[in-house]
């Protein structure tokens, strides 16, 4: 038999040994913060002296900064000409004439009306908006893409070949071919 002395003295050298591990372990995580500056002791006069600490910046999104980038109107350059009007038309149905790199683009929605680019997989409210502010506000515009217009938004947008992968040029196409049997 085990004598009741015994284990009643084991159990008191346990809580003892518990309690002076939580007090050492306080006091250590004390120690290392306040070495590492993240604890600040102001005492209460100096607090009411100080402005408040700004408030720290979230890490933003890819994508927010894009919305950010689009969004932000660049300045003039000085002594510069004025630029050309923004409107470009598409090509002719029919001729495959390149207008270079820049997709056509317009300076407002046909109509007053912009399709529902989000319609194509792959495209959300977040590239819609990045879209619209590109110029770009209908789908037989997407449809119109050649190689090089898909990589200069898939540049513009930052997306690494994702247009591509996603397929918003063949899904454009029919789409717009779903619309015109409708």
């Amino acid at each position: 038999m085990t004598n009741l002395a015994h284990i009643a003295e084991t159990a008191l050298l346990l809580l003892a040994a518990y309690l002076l591990g939580c007090v050492l372990g306080y006091a250590t995580r004390l120690v290392l913060h306040a070495g590492r500056g993240t604890r600040q002791v102001v005492p209460p006069a100096a607090a009411a002296v100080t402005a408040p600490l700004p408030e720290p910046r979230k890490p933003r999104s890819s994508a927010a900064r894009l919305a950010a980038r689009v969004e932000e109107p660049l300045p003039p350059a000085p002594n510069a000409a004025p630029a050309p009007p923004p409107v470009t038309a598409l090509p002719p149905a029919g001729k495959s004439k390149s207008l270079g790199p820049k997709p056509a683009t317009l300076s407002g929605p046909r109509g007053g009306q912009a399709d529902n680019l989000k319609q194509i997989k792959g495209i959300g409210p977040k590239i819609e908006a990045s879209l619209y502010a590109m110029g770009i506000f209908h789908i037989d515009q997407i449809a119109g893409w050649n190689k090089a217009n898909v990589d200069w938004v898939d540049a513009q947008l930052s997306f690494k070949g994702r247009i591509r992968r996603e397929r918003w040029v063949e899904q454009a196409l029919e789409l717009g071919i779903t619309r015109a049997h409708a």
